[in-house]
C-alpha cells in the first residue's frame, strides 16, 4: 500500500540526509564552542563540552568535517592528548595541516609519527620551524632522500653533528643531499672532508667557499688538482 499523503518518508535516502543534517549540527556546535574558547579565561566547565563537541565530531563526522574541525582547532596551544593524537593520525588531508602548525605536538610525538613510515608525514615534520634535535635525528635515521632535502633546506631546524653524518653515510652519492649538506650554516670538520671526497668538483668549490677542512686536505686536495693557488686562500680551521 503506498505511503498516506502528508506522511513524510522514512526510506534509506530520508534516513541519510538526516544523518548529515546531524552531522553538520555536531561540527557546526564544536566550532561554536572552539570560538568561545578563545575568551581571555574560558571556564573548565566550557572546555570540557567544546573537547566532548570536538570527539564527536572526530568519531562521527566525515573527513571533510574532521578537516575542518582540525583547521579551526590548529592554533590551540593546550589541547586533550587524545583529541591531538586523533588528528595527527588522521587521513592526510586532515593530519598534515594539523601536523605542520599544531604546538601541541611535543618530541616524542613527532618521533613516532617519523617512525611510523609515512613519506608525507614526514616530510611536513622535516618542515617544521624550529624542529628539536631529536625528531631530525630520527628523520636521518628512517627518511628517505626527498625528506632529508628537507629537512636540510629548513634553516631553523637543529641537526646536530651525528644526524648530518646520517644523511652523508645514507644518501652521500645524491646531489640533492650533497647540496643540501653544503647549503647548512655549519659542518662539523668530519662531515666537510667526507663530503669533500665524494662531491663534485662544482660542489667541492661551494663546499670550500662556505665550510672549513683541515689544512692537510685542503693540501692533498690542490695537489691532485695540480692547483698553484696558496691554500691558506681555501677556508681552513685547523683540527
Amino acid at each position: 500500500m503506498p505511503p498516506m499523503a502528508g506522511k513524510p518518508a522514512n526510506g534509506p535516502a530520508s534516513r541519510k540526509d538526516q544523518n548529515a543534517g546531524s552531522k553538520q549540527s555536531a561540527l557546526a556546535s564544536a566550532l561554536g564552542l572552539l570560538d568561545g574558547l578563545r575568551e581571555s579565561q574560558p571556564s573548565a566547565e566550557a572546555e570540557n563540552e567544546a573537547f566532548t563537541a570536538c570527539r564527536q565530531v572526530l568519531r562521527d563526522g566525515d573527513e571533510a568535517a574532521r578537516r575542518q574541525l582540525g583547521a579551526a582547532i590548529t592554533g590551540f596551544t593546550a589541547l586533550p592528548r587524545d583529541i591531538a593524537l586523533a588528528l595527527a593520525s588522521d587521513q592526510p588531508s586532515v593530519s598534515l595541516p594539523f601536523i605542520a602548525r599544531s604546538a601541541v605536538l611535543n618530541e616524542d610525538d613527532l618521533v613516532k609519527l617519523v617512525w611510523s613510515g609515512d613519506p608525507a608525514k614526514q616530510v611536513t615534520i622535516a618542515a617544521r620551524p624550529q624542529l628539536p634535535a631529536p625528531v631530525a635525528a630520527a628523520l636521518t635515521a628512517v627518511a628517505g632522500a626527498r625528506v632529508l632535502t628537507t629537512l636540510l633546506a629548513n634553516k631553523s631546524a637543529r641537526i646536530d653533528a651525528d644526524a648530518l653524518q646520517n644523511c652523508l653515510d645514507r644518501f652521500g652519492d645524491d646531489e640533492t643531499i650533497q647540496q643540501g649538506l653544503i647549503g647548512r650554516e655549519r659542518l662539523p670538520l668530519a662531515v666537510s672532508e667526507a663530503l669533500l671526497a665524494s662531491a663534485a668538483p662544482g660542489l667541492q668549490q661551494a663546499l670550500l667557499a662556505r665550510h672549513a677542512v683541515s689544512p692537510a686536505v685542503s693540501q692533498e686536495l690542490q695537489r691532485r688538482r695540480g692547483s698553484t693557488a696558496p691554500w691558506w686562500q681555501i677556508q681552513i680551521f685547523s683540527r
